[in-house]
Formats: C-alpha cells, sequence, structure tokens
C-alpha cells in the first residue's frame, strides 16, 4: 500500500483517510514514513507555527474533502491539512517524540480557532465537522467531553429533511459514522432515510461517488 506520496500533502492525506476509513492494514514502516513525511511539513516557530505547508506544485490543485465536497477558501484549504494532519498523526500510532510534539504543536493551534469550539459560519462548517474528527481520534477524557458539547450543537441545524444547514452533507455523515456517542447515533437515525434515498442514486462509477457510496452504506449500519 503507497500512502506517501512524495510530492502532494493533500494525496498523501486523502491516501492515509481512505486507508483508515477502509480499516486496511498499514505496516508499521509505512505508518512511519507518513508520519515523518508530514512533520517534514510542518511549521514550527513564526506566524504559521503548527500549520502544514502543501508543496509547491499544489498550489493550483482544487482542494476537497475527503467526502468530495470542494473548499474554496485559502483559510479553509491551510486549515483543513492542519486538522486532517493531526488526525492522521493520532491515528498512525507512532510513538515517538516528534510525532508527540508535532501533534501538541498542531493541537495549540487549532484550539486558537472559533471551529474548536463550533462555528456555523461558511467554511468553518467543514472544519468545525473536520475537528470533530480529530477529537475523536485523541480518545481522551477531555477530547470526549469536548467532542459531546460539539455534537450536542447539531440539533439546531438540522433543516428538517435529513441534512443540517450550511454542513457538507457527507462529509458529516462520515464524521457521524466514525464517532462512539449516543448523540451522534442519534443525528444517523435523523439522517437515515435520507441516506437510503441518496444510495438509491448513487449509480455512478466515479471515484467520489464509489466512496460516497461506502460512506452512506457505513453511517446506515450504524444507525
Amino acid at each position: 500500500m503507497i500512502i506517501v506520496r512524495p510530492t502532494s500533502l493533500a494525496a498523501t492525506l486523502d491516501s492515509a483517510a481512505e486507508a483508515f476509513f477502509y480499516q486496511k492494514p498499514i505496516p508499521a514502516s509505512h505508518r512511519q514514513d507518513t508520519a515523518s513525511m508530514l512533520i517534514s511539513r510542518q511549521v514550527h516557530s513564526g506566524s504559521n507555527s503548527g500549520f502544514f505547508i502543501p508543496f509547491a506544485a499544489e498550489t493550483e490543485t482544487q482542494s476537497r474533502l475527503f467526502s468530495g465536497e470542494q473548499l474554496f477558501t485559502d483559510f479553509a484549504r491551510s486549515h483543513i491539512q492542519l486538522i486532517e494532519s493531526a488526525r492522521v498523526l493520532k491515528l498512525l500510532g507512532v510513538d515517538n517524540d516528534d510525532v508527540i510534539h508535532s501533534i501538541q504543536v498542531a493541537d495549540q493551534r487549532m484550539s486558537t480557532y472559533c471551529y474548536s469550539k463550533f462555528c456555523p459560519k461558511g467554511e468553518c462548517k467543514s472544519l468545525t465537522i473536520a475537528y470533530m474528527r480529530y477529537l475523536s481520534s485523541c480518545n481522551t477524557k477531555d477530547s470526549i467531553k469536548r467532542l459531546n458539547s460539539l455534537l450536542s450543537r447539531l440539533v439546531s441545524h438540522r433543516d428538517g429533511k435529513g441534512k443540517w444547514i450550511g454542513f457538507p452533507y457527507y462529509y458529516m455523515l462520515v464524521m457521524l459514522s466514525e464517532v462512539d456517542d449516543p448523540l451522534a447515533t442519534q443525528e444517523l437515525h435523523y439522517a437515515a432515510p435520507l441516506c437510503e434515498k441518496h444510495l438509491e442514486q448513487l449509480g455512478s462509477v466515479d471515484p467520489i461517488s464509489i466512496r460516497r457510496q461506502a460512506i452512506i452504506t457505513k453511517a446506515l449500519l450504524r444507525n
């Protein structure tokens, strides 16, 4: 399994996210290589401390969430890679001082932004979901408490039709299906009828549609 893409941070993060989503085994050497690559892209001082910097060749590449929704602002692009990099480093389980420090620096940076408290504005909606996925990967008493607090806010953003107003639908389903919390199960139950309808409609064989089929299937299994 190839995870590291030597000239693309975004592709590396997507490959890692896919491996974890489908629960594919990742050899220890690949976990180490992936962690090392991510750490090499992180800024450790100055105004951009904590962020993970894309390669020059990625500047014109469209930024998408794991579920395929596109991000349009530079703010969202930089922060999704910050959050996803920290999450992947957590999930890789590489236990050394460099990884621990990298996650700590990223965590401190994320905690200063609105999405870490729940932000229902613009593309911060996507970042709020991404941050909940990060908290789920931490699996500490504090992260579980914070995650539960964020999940409790979702009810008030329902549109009454199976979605959440302005939040990326498929990305929300990804997060909810990964979280072991009664509030997540509650939201999946709310979304189930629309999920079943969308599953019938997703007949394309393009990569995003295939991934979305898997996302909905996983969400329905958790419901």
